[in-house]
């Protein structure tokens, strides 16, 4: 019998990843101070070089958090519209950062 090569799916490659963003929202909407939120995303930001996840997930987590202030401004929750417009500000920048790594790497393994 040949052995068949198991690609692992969609939740278990990116289940973690998920999970934090998921939980970074949820803290967004709990943590009335931006410095919270903002801790929290230099931690993913650390943890994404380290673990070189994707500058597209990040870019995807900054256009969640940028989808979220019209959602908390329809709530009249001004404070926490504000605060998700720096988290999808931070989110961006740190995309940045994350893809210029990445190309980095890409050009040093091509030489």
């Amino acid at each position: 019998m040949k052995d068949i090569a198991v690609k692992p799916t969609f939740l278990k490659r990116h289940g973690s990843t998920i999970g934090f963003l998921i939980g970074m929202v949820l803290l967004g909407f709990l943590a009335q101070f931006q410095w919270v939120g903002n801790s929290i995303i230099l931690l993913y930001a650390i943890i994404a070089l380290w673990r070189k996840i994707p500058a597209k997930i990040t870019f995807v987590a900054a256009l969640l958090a940028l989808a979220m202030v019209p959602i908390a401004i329809l709530a009249a929750n001004w404070l926490v519209a504000q605060n998700f417009a720096a988290y999808a500000f931070s989110l961006f920048v740190f995309g940045i950062v994350i893809m210029t790594v990445d190309l980095q790497r890409e050009l040093s393994k091509k030489k």
